[in-house]
């Protein structure tokens, strides 16, 4: 997992659901890196689409593995 991916699933916990330009404001990525993130993210089944279009939403999945691998990043 990335520093981008750990920053993505944080701006997005505990139940945050936001556009790619709040999650890129909330994590201080750029925007390249914030796509990029949520698209590995997504792949993975740490975060989904949400409604209305356009926002993110992150699984209980990805909320376990930020508890345990995001420590890395603290």
């Amino acid at each position: 997992m990335t520093p981008a991916e750990v920053a993505v699933l944080a701006a997005l916990h505990p139940d945050h659901t936001l556009t790619a330009t709040q999650i890129r404001h909330a994590s201080t990525l750029t925007g390249w890196r914030t796509r990029n993130a949520l698209a590995q993210l997504e792949s993975r089944g740490l975060i989904i689409p949400s409604n209305p279009r356009g926002r993110w939403r992150i699984t209980p999945r990805g909320r376990s593995t930020l508890l345990t691998k995001g420590k890395r990043f603290a």
